[in-house]
């Protein structure tokens, strides 16, 4: 098949769906050139991936932040279909990640193409906007041929939210997590140890890690002055990891650096891009994870976490389907003050993970999904072969 991959598509999750599910398929793949971000750039030129080039216009907007005005916004998107336009004819066009924007840019292409259409959501583009910006997007999402969730919850909350769901056909199929093969590789070949030097971990604290990025919606505040209430002997048992690799603002990172001082614990902080070998180690490095963000899709983090060994302490308001549906280990808070009980009796009695390692390797390895996703490519072309490939 010719594939045109629209949206979020300078991102780790879209190299490897590239990797494990697309080229391993032998699929012709091809996307737009607007951005100048050399890491993936170079990643898309090795493994052959057709870029489409765009005009400074249209890369400065994207590297810049998105930020102007309307009419430059309208013209940036109508440049970019009338680029996309000039590649011929594609079999599907796969919109990873669905902005309220990027979905009007995709039907035009469907119906200028007579292309099929496959609408992916990620997780925010549904849970984290306005409920009017979800008007607008249905208008034109209802166009879709398919439409993919990252999970369960996705599906139910989408089911809400539009009531024409029924005459397009849908299904919940996951990115796999390539991160689960390095922490095997390396939990079977390298000490915890070792890695914990590499970090300039000590050996004797137990690492807990406050969710997995430098937005506002982590809650890092509430956390960390839950955590400074703790007592003296525990607080000397702990060492807080702090993963602001990317998302927020500069400020709103000075501030949680200012209350992660005031909690009298050890820290440390990773404020650097991270490689996928240091994202497993820090996985691997976890002692304990506490995942208290205001909304979340069962996120790729909290699933590697808990392939780790790590202990996951939950947010009761986060309630995964999967959490309903597989018997996962995990502890949960209803309010962000429990954490400061839940702490010292993790320290104290440990927790029993076993089980979850085989379960979010059964749901979330490019072993399992990668074939979910070449079967829904091939239904909606109309091919239902069954002999596929995928990525390990």
């Amino acid at each position: 098949m010719k594939v045109l991959l629209w949206g979020c598509t300078y991102s780790m999750w879209t190299i490897h769906f590239i990797e494990k599910v697309l080229l391993k398929n032998h699929h012709e793949v091809w996307l737009l050139k607007n951005s100048n971000k050399k890491e993936f750039l170079d990643s898309f030129q090795k493994m052959g991936v057709h870029l489409i080039e765009c005009p400074e216009t249209v890369t400065d907007w994207y590297d810049g932040g998105k930020d102007a005005g309307a009419l430059r916004t309208l013209y940036i998107h109508f440049l970019q279909v009338r680029l996309a336009v000039k590649c011929g004819h594609f079999d599907v066009i796969n919109l990873q990640y669905v902005d309220y924007a990027d979905v009007v840019d995709v039907v035009i292409l469907k119906y200028i193409m007579r292309a099929k259409l496959i609408l992916s959501y990620w997780g925010s583009d549904l849970l984290r906007v306005s409920g009017r910006i979800l008007s607008f997007a249905g208008i034109f999402a209802k166009r879709a041929d398919y439409v993919t969730f990252d999970n369960g919850d996705l599906k139910i909350k989408f089911e809400q939210k539009y009531q024409w769901k029924d005459r397009v056909k849908s299904s919940k199929s996951l990115f796999g997590l390539a991160i689960l093969d390095i922490i095997r590789e390396k939990q079977e070949n390298q000490a915890a140890v070792f890695i914990r030097k590499k970090w300039g971990i000590p050996e004797n604290k137990k690492i807990v890690a406050i969710g997995y990025n430098g937005i506002p919606q982590q809650q890092h505040i509430k956390v960390l002055e839950c955590l400074k209430n703790i007592d003296e002997d525990v607080k000397d048992r702990i060492c807080i990891l702090l993963q602001m690799s990317y998302g927020g603002t500069a400020e709103y990172r000075k501030t949680v650096m200012e209350a992660v001082k005031k909690t009298g614990c050890q820290y440390a902080a990773i404020e650097h891009f991270l490689t996928a070998e240091e994202v497993a180690e820090i996985r691997i490095m976890t002692d304990i994870f506490i995942n208290a963000q205001i909304t979340d899709a069962f996120s790729g983090s909290v699933c590697e976490n808990l392939y780790a060994d790590s202990v996951l302490i939950n947010a009761g308001w986060l309630r995964y389907q999967e959490f309903i549906e597989y018997d996962f280990k995990y502890l949960e808070f209803e309010n962000i003050s429990e954490i400061e009980r839940i702490i010292p009796m993790v320290l104290e009695q440990g927790f029993d993970v076993s089980g979850n390692k085989e379960l979010v390797w059964q749901l979330r390895s490019w072993e399992s999904c990668g074939s979910k996703w070449e079967k829904i490519y091939r239904k909606v072309l109309g091919n239902n072969e069954e002999s596929v490939s995928y990525g390990s």
